[in-house]
């Protein structure tokens, strides 16, 4: 299982020009029946980030979107992800609470993969990224 993080969806939700091909079809790898996760702070992401963007009219259809995959699974960010994300600012200073976030809520599941074009996440500690 891999992990989906926001710039995947927005690249597509955007017609990204140099990024949304390859995220298109990573979403279609998971339209196919790969197996993904993302989480509750992904989704609020998007979100925020399409209403700053004065792209709201695309929030219903990302949310038809998600529940239009069988196979991924959108897990529950917790407050211990958030403090577990504090703690590892000082092995990784250059990285957004966010993205620390996100490599908090792998590690508690288990998942060494993530979808993701930010190369943040080459540094972190076993985690792969994946971006093809």
């Amino acid at each position: 299982m891999r992990f989906l993080e926001t710039n995947i969806f927005l690249y597509v939700l955007t017609a990204h020009p140099n990024f949304g091909s390859v995220a298109k079809a990573i979403l279609q790898r998971i339209e196919e029946g790969e197996e993904a996760a993302t989480s509750s702070l992904v989704v609020a992401e998007v979100c925020a980030w399409l209403e700053y963007y004065k792209l709201d009219d695309k929030i219903d259809f990302f949310f038809k979107i998600l529940q239009s995959y069988p196979t991924l699974t959108i897990y529950e960010t917790t407050y211990e992800d958030e403090v577990k994300a504090k703690d590892l600012k000082s092995q990784y200073p250059k990285l957004e609470f966010f993205d620390l976030v996100h490599v908090a809520q792998m590690y508690r599941l288990k998942i060494l993969e993530i979808y993701s074009n930010d190369k943040g996440f080459d540094k972190v500690k076993d985690i792969k990224r994946l971006f093809q």
